[in-house]
Order: structure tokens, then sequence, then C-alpha cells
């Protein structure tokens, strides 16, 4: 959200294998910006990509074609420890988690999408304006 960077990359090319250069391209945008790229890069979880797209997928299907503004994916442990309320094992750390927000979508909304994704793990609503995403166990909270 911070950077203004924007990808569109497919992430496979024919469901079942990976497609690199989409991929690598994806990761980049969801590396931790508060530190060097050298550190704050990390490959993420497909997962996780797999779930940002079938949310994406959904939100298209209802006629809606906004981009999902991403305001935090990985995350190093020392981003992590300096954010209040983090969690201390936190999934961000492991490339697992995405906080995010979609224009024009209500986080009510938004958060029942993403319950709904069968990929889907933990989904947090956050009032001040976000929606957290991650494929651990499967549980929901408002924070």
């Amino acid at each position: 959200m911070d950077t203004g960077e924007y990808a569109a990359e497919p992430f496979t090319q024919d469901g079942k294998s990976l497609y690199w250069p989409g991929y690598k391209k994806l990761c980049a945008v969801l590396r931790d910006e508060h530190v060097s790229p050298h550190y704050g890069y990390v490959q993420i979880d497909v997962r996780t990509i797999e779930a940002l797209w079938a949310v994406q997928q959904y939100l298209i299907r209802d006629g809606i074609d906004a981009p999902i503004v991403v305001h935090s994916g990985y995350r190093t442990p020392q981003t992590n420890a300096a954010i209040e309320g983090a969690a201390r094992m936190s999934l961000h750390m492991w490339g697992k988690a995405v906080d995010f927000h979609v224009p024009g979508v209500s986080l009510d909304e938004l958060a029942g999408i993403c319950r709904a994704c069968p990929i889907s793990g933990g989904v947090g609503y956050y009032p001040e304006g976000w929606v957290h995403l991650d494929t651990g166990p499967r549980r929901f909270w408002v924070g």
C-alpha cells in the first residue's frame, strides 16, 4: 500500500505447477518494505497467494474488478515486534498471512468472502480499515 507498487502476475499457467516469474514478482510486492530488500524478501506461501486469488475471483464473479490493496504481507521478526498488538508468533513472519482491503468493498463483505474461502485459515476483521487472511488453523476474530 505504501510503496505504490502494483503486480498483476500469473503464479501458475496450468493450475498445477508454479510459474516462477509471476510468483517471484508477487513475492516481491508482498515483501517487508520496512527493511532492506535483502532482508525483507521471502518466498510467500503459495497457499496464501492462492487464497488471495480465490478472494479476487469471488469479487470478479460479483462484478467487482478492483485491486487488492495490501497493508502487510511478509514481516521480519523485527518489523513484527515493532507493531503494536501483533501476535508474537504471527503467520506474517512465515509468509502465510496478508492484511488487505479492496476499494469499494465493505470490510464486513470482505471478511465474509475470506471466511467462505475454503483455503483460508484465520480471518481477522479490523475496523481500522483492513482484513487479515492467513492459511493457519481455521478461526475468526475482530481486532
